[in-house]
C-alpha cells in the first residue's frame, strides 16, 4: 500500500484531502438543521461549526498545496492538525454517545478516519523509500 501511495506527489494527496472533505464541509453548513435531527447528538449549531471550521480549514491546505513553500513549512502541522482533529472528534463521539443515532455515528467515525488516514498517506507521500542495502 505504501508503495502506491509514494506513487502520488504530496501536493496530490493534499488536494484529494481537501477534495474528499470540502462536499462533508459543504453538506454540514448547508443542512445543519437537517443533519442534527437525523444525527441527533449536540445540535444544529454544532454541525454548522464545525462545517465552517472544516471549510477553513479546506481552503487553507488547498492554498497550502499550491504554494509549494508554505507545503514544505507547513506539512507536519497538517498532520498534527489531521490527528488532533480524529482525536477531537473522537472525544465528542464519546461525549454524545447517548444522543447520537445512526447518521450522527457515521458523520463522526468518517471524522476520525478520514483525517487519521489522510495524515498517514501524507507521511508516506512526503518520506523516501528505503534504498536496499545490496543493489
Amino acid at each position: 500500500m505504501k508503495n502506491f501511495v509514494r506513487q502520488f506527489s504530496v501536493k496530490q494527496v493534499v488536494l484529494s484531502d481537501v477534495f474528499l472533505s470540502t462536499p462533508l464541509a459543504l453538506a454540514l453548513i448547508l443542512a445543519a438543521e437537517p443533519i442534527a435531527q437525523l444525527a441527533g447528538g449536540p445540535g444544529a449549531t454544532f454541525y454548522l461549526v464545525v462545517g465552517i471550521v472544516m471549510l477553513l480549514w479546506c481552503v487553507d491546505m488547498a492554498a497550502m498545496a499550491m504554494n509549494a513553500r508554505w507545503l514544505e513549512k507547513y506539512f507536519n502541522l497538517m498532520m498534527v492538525v489531521d490527528v488532533s482533529w480524529a482525536l477531537l472528534s473522537f472525544a465528542l463521539m464519546l461525549w454524545f454517545a447517548d444522543s447520537l443515532q445512526a447518521l450522527g455515528w457515521v458523520l463522526f467515525a468518517a471524522n476520525i478516519l478520514v483525517p487519521l488516514d489522510m495524515a498517514w498517506m501524507k507521511r508516506v507521500a512526503g518520506s523516501k523509500p528505503l534504498e536496499p542495502a545490496f543493489s
